[in-house]
């Protein structure tokens, strides 16, 4: 009941934002090693986006240690550091900030736990002249995760939001 409440106020904060986004919007797939979902951009006019990343986390499923995985909440704010234009294709290089939350297993733990995190993100982006886009990309989290044990609630760091900083994501998007 708790993971509805929180996806239906996700949902809210979307559709409050897109009535306030000046820019375009981009939808399509998030793939990564750490899992898969969709994201959705808004986009302003001055080098500036916001993204929003639903997707579940399949932490130790590759690896076949786990069966379930978990969900995971990302919104991001994208500055442009530089951008270049190259043939029928815009690049840009974005840096920003972000948080996550969410319900997921953690290093060294077979429990799920939520997390709350404060995220830095750094991507390069290709828009297409076909309203098409492309993102590769990288987050760090450094945040906390809270689990149920007999005592009570335990905190900890993320391990996961660390040690994956440096695995890539990659967004398959298309453009409105």
């Amino acid at each position: 009941m708790k993971l509805r409440l929180i996806i239906l106020c996700t949902m809210a904060l979307f559709a409050m934002h897109a009535t306030a986004s000046a820019g375009g919007v981009s939808a399509g797939l998030f793939n990564s090693p750490k899992g898969f979902g969709i994201s959705i951009d808004y986009l302003a006019s001055d080098g500036i986006y916001n993204s929003y990343n639903a997707y579940a986390d399949i932490y130790g499923m590759i690896s076949g240690k786990y069966r379930n995985p978990g969900i995971k909440l990302v919104y991001l704010h994208y500055n442009r550091l530089a951008s270049f234009d190259y043939q029928e294709a815009e690049c840009g290089l974005y840096l920003g900030p972000g948080v996550s939350s969410g319900v997921v297993r953690d290093s060294g733990s077979e429990k799920f736990g939520m997390i709350l995190t404060a995220d830095i993100a750094l991507s390069l982006r290709v828009s297409f002249q076909r309203n098409i886009d492309l993102e590769l990309g990288t987050v760090a989290e450094l945040g906390f995760i809270a689990r149920k044990n007999p005592q009570g609630v335990q905190m900890s760091i993320y391990n996961n939001g660390l040690v994956h900083a440096l695995v890539p994501t990659l967004k398959i998007m298309a453009r409105f």
